[in-house]
């Protein structure tokens, strides 16, 4: 069949792509088992379909399926292209050409037009808002293509002819700008006068963004039917007035620089500002910096992500005897509030605060404030999370600019009724292919409600960037944005968001650290920082990015920094004790220790995944060299961090004297390999018998630990066990979001919206569902049911060949596996099945069936390869 779900760049119908950097994927079509690709043939040309094709790739033999670079001749700027692709199977005939897709090229820096615009703002502020407005005119032929390159530092919203069309960000630093496209097509209007509008939003330095300097740049293309063009850009004939926000104050209460309380005044909102007949001459005219290239904005870089925003109304509104009202959004969301009015009156100031907790009496102790309010003292992660706005009469709206982690928002004496309609979270997250393309139930509801726990964290912690928590810094720290990639590529099949952060933090190593180091939040306004295990696990992560995705070209451009990192992590290396001990350290199990273990099991990780990426680039001298140092340091490991009942120890002291012993560092060991098969069962019951001791950053290393040494009644016991720490308490406790630690702190300022524990759903489909990746893209994969616990389970798993589906049972002296792998893929089968029985695939026993081969059968497994298909397993007559 013709090959579908075509993409570019990841994206179904992409707009603004930097045309030198242009890749295609595709699904093969073809049913039957063992379907794999032989060849492919690809065309572009231009989107209106006239003249010869721009490229045709002729027959070419691969498999390759997803990552195909294009390789004609130059693409131009800011153009439509249509592109197809047919197959061929391994033998045989081609099937039909793919139904055309399209593409758009954004631009380069030689290609923009625009010039730099200055937005307005009061003296001294740190938080600025300014509207920008331009009408104009377009010829009476029809409209059939209009695209708006956009970008500011920091934020903008587009709007055109009163419609809002999009939101960007440039949460970067300037010397590599982010822009971002939007398609106007539908939003302008041949024959007549039209207008767009930006407001803009710059707060200077946070932890989640560089400086900056405020500015903004738009750059108009339109295509008419006659096949005439006009350009419109930004220059000094655009309109320009400070923004309608008073002045805000810091969010965090304890004056970290995370932003600023947001305090409209209606009165000076400037209503139908971007429509055409809006009268704009008491704005002053926008003031031109310079064109693309100034300094700071030397060049600006294509964005392929985009942030989506779906309403969500509340499940209650509750009205309170001071006259506020609390709407109840049911769960922790990333959002902007929205609260409409419809008799306003002219000057009123109604102040408005999200919020995490209700305040409730309890015994013995007086309620803070009124029973049933939002509180603004717990849950609120020493956040100011409060709003207000001044009313200008009538009909209005108070829209909030930026976002918030929040369950609840508390309205207070709005001075007339408001009920679910009136009051809104506009919730926000990172556009991804599917936000419920992996699938998971079980036997036991309570693993599944931890499923959906992390499906909607790791949603919404992804937003410009992977951020820690969206409430209190929203920065993109290098562990919570590893953790919640992770959660986000087997969830979604989300890759551009990981993509650009792991670009990101690889140019944090060229920015701040030329000894090989990574940065722990980058893009951020606080300069050079490095945590030691956070710089590590950034080898990890590059590797799963290329396990979901075979993403070959993004391995070749990160291999360097790998080799760096490498390096870095190598000179660390004591020679007395083949242990690395000069990295910075961080305060360990209540022990300065000069040597740690995680520190030490990560470094051989940073070697493993370097010798890794260097095989599959085909470097295959620099693979054995990475080998052979993970291969000296994990000897190193076991020589001195092994205690004599062969648990490992959190490090040596200053003296060589070990440490004590933690269920932190034997998970760490266990969940990267470094344990000694002679060791595991030891290691194993040890952690086991901890429950959950550590925080919910390394948690899912527990979960690991325990799966792969056939622990997984343990496993599933830990995530549904409520009497102790983890994701099933923070259900009993009514949480909705995963915590930053298991006992939040109201004193330390804990979040209730924190990613990094979404990462349990990988472990969940990893061993509960029993899928994982072993080649690049899901080339191949291992399915692996669990030999004990859970009694059914069922999901898909999501993967650039389509999706994969699984389900698994067990009971009556039986065990059977659905299982259906997707064209151009491969699997390996291991099921929790014996000699004893009988073994059937969709009704015949394996001896008949062509299309499993039986790789080996021991009393207790029987693993078979299997291509593409759909198979039916069933054992019988064996009794677990």
């Amino acid at each position: 069949g013709a090959p579908t779900a075509l993409t570019v760049d990841g994206l179904g119908v992409p707009i603004g792509l930097s045309a030198s950097d242009v890749h295609f994927a595709w699904q093969v079509t073809d049913p039957r088992r063992g379907a794999r690709q032989g060849a492919y043939q690809l065309m572009v040309g231009e989107a209106d379909g006239a003249g010869a094709p721009v490229w045709d790739s002729g027959r070419v033999a691969s498999a390759r399926q997803a990552f195909v670079g294009y390789g004609g001749p130059a693409l131009a700027p800011d153009t439509a292209y249509r592109w197809t692709v047919r197959t061929w199977p391994a033998a045989g005939p081609p099937g039909p050409w793919a139904a055309p897709a399209t593409f758009d090229t954004g631009l380069e820096d030689a290609d923009w037009r625009a010039t730099w615009l200055r937005p307005p703002a009061d003296a001294g502020r740190p938080d600025v808002y300014a509207y920008v407005r331009r009408t104009f005119a377009l010829g009476s032929s029809p409209v059939v293509r209009a695209r708006a390159h956009v970008s500011a530092d920091q934020q903008f919203v587009l709007s055109a002819n009163g419609t809002r069309v999009g939101r960007g960000q440039a949460f970067c630093y300037p010397d590599s700008q982010y822009y971002a496209t939007f398609d106007l097509t539908d939003a302008l209007v041949a024959g007549g006068p039209n207008a767009v509008g930006l407001v803009c939003s710059w707060i200077g330095a946070t932890k989640g963004r560089p400086a900056g300097t405020p500015g903004v740049i738009a750059q108009i293309s339109v295509l008419h039917a006659d096949g005439s063009r006009e350009l419109l850009v930004t220059d000094g004939s655009w309109r320009a007035r400070a923004g309608a926000w008073l002045p805000g104050t810091q969010r965090d209460l304890e004056g970290d620089e995370v932003g600023y309380t947001e305090n409209l005044d209606g009165r000076s909102v400037p209503r139908g500002w971007d429509t055409p007949g809006f009268d704009d001459s008491g704005w002053a005219p926008a003031q031109p910096i310079g064109p693309a290239g100034t300094a700071p904005w030397t060049h600006l870089v294509a964005v392929r992500t985009r942030i989506v925003e779906t309403p969500v109304t509340p499940v209650s509104v509750t009205p309170l005897a001071s006259g506020a009202l609390v709407a109840d959004f049911g769960r922790v969301y990333a959002a902007s509030p929205v609260v409409r009015f419809h008799a306003g009156s002219p000057g009123r100031v109604v102040t408005m605060r999200g919020g995490y907790l209700l305040d409730q009496p309890v015994p013995g102790r007086p309620v803070d404030g009124q029973a049933g309010q939002v509180s603004a003292r717990h849950g609120t992660q020493h956040t100011d999370m409060g709003y207000s706005y001044v009313q200008a009469g009538g009909t209005e709206a108070f829209e909030a600019f930026d976002y918030l982690g929040l369950r609840y928002l508390q309205v207070d004496d709005p001075g007339e009724p408001l009920d679910g309609a009136d009051v809104v979270a506009m919730a926000r997250h990172a556009a991804v292919p599917d936000e419920h393309a992996a699938t998971f139930s079980s036997s036991d509801p309570t693993v599944d409600a931890v499923f959906e726990l992390a499906r909607h964290s790791a949603l919404y912690t992804a937003q410009e960037q992977f951020v820690d928590t969206p409430t209190r810094e929203k920065g993109p720290w290098l562990w919570d944005g590893f953790a919640e990639s992770c959660t986000a590529m087997v969830a979604f099949g989300e890759q551009n968001l990981t993509r650009k952060s792991l670009l990101e933090f690889a140019q944090s190593q060229r920015r701040y650290w030329p000894n090989g180091a990574i940065n722990k939040i980058y893009p951020t306004g606080l300069g050079a920082g490095d945590i030691d295990e956070d710089t590590e696990i950034y080898a990890e992560w590059v590797w799963q990015y290329w396990l979901h995705t075979g993403d070959d070209a993004l391995l070749e451009t990160l291999y360097p920094t790998l080799v760096r990192l490498a390096g870095y992590v190598g000179r660390a290396v004591d020679g007395s004790t083949g242990l690395v001990r000069r990295l910075p350290t961080v305060d360990h199990a209540g022990l300065d220790l000069p040597v740690t273990t995680r520190v030490n099991v990560l470094a051989a990780t940073v070697f493993g995944r370097a010798a890794d990426v260097a095989a599959v680039l085909g470097r295959t001298g620099d693979a054995e060299r990475h080998r052979d140092r993970r291969r000296r340091l994990v000897d190193a490991i076991d020589a001195s961090l092994v205690g004599s009942d062969g648990l490992y120890v959190d490090g040596l002291r200053a003296d060589g004297s070990r440490a004590g012993v933690s269920q932190d560092a034997n998970a760490c060991a266990l969940a990267h390999g470094v344990v000694p098969a002679g060791l595991q069962t030891a290691v194993a019951r040890y952690v086991a018998g901890k429950g959950m001791a550590v925080p919910p950053r390394t948690a899912a290393e527990v979960l690991r630990a325990l799966a792969v040494t056939g622990r997984v009644d343990e496993m599933v016991r830990i995530l549904t066990d409520a009497r102790i720490d983890g994701w099933a308490q923070i259900l009993a406790r009514g949480g909705t979001f995963t915590w930053e630690v298991w006992q939040p702190s109201d004193s330390r300022g804990d979040s209730m919206s924190h990613g990094w524990g979404s990462s349990v759903l990988v472990e969940i489909v990893r061993h509960l569902l029993g899928v994982q990746p072993t080649a690049g893209g899901y080339a191949a994969v291992a399915v692996v049911p669990p030999a004990t616990a859970l009694a059914h389970a069922r999901g898909v798993v999501p993967t650039p060949r389509g999706p994969l589906g699984v389900a698994w049972r067990r009971g009556d002296g039986t065990f059977a596996l659905d299982l259906t792998v997707p064209a151009n893929a491969r699997a390996t089968v291991r099921l929790p099945v014996g000699r004893t029985g009988t073994l059937t695939e969709s009704g015949a026993t394996l001896a008949r069936s062509a299309a499993a081969d039986v790789v080996s059968v021991t009393g207790d497994r029987t693993v078979l390869h299997v291509g593409a298909g759909t198979y039916h397993f069933l054992h019988t007559g064996a009794h677990r």
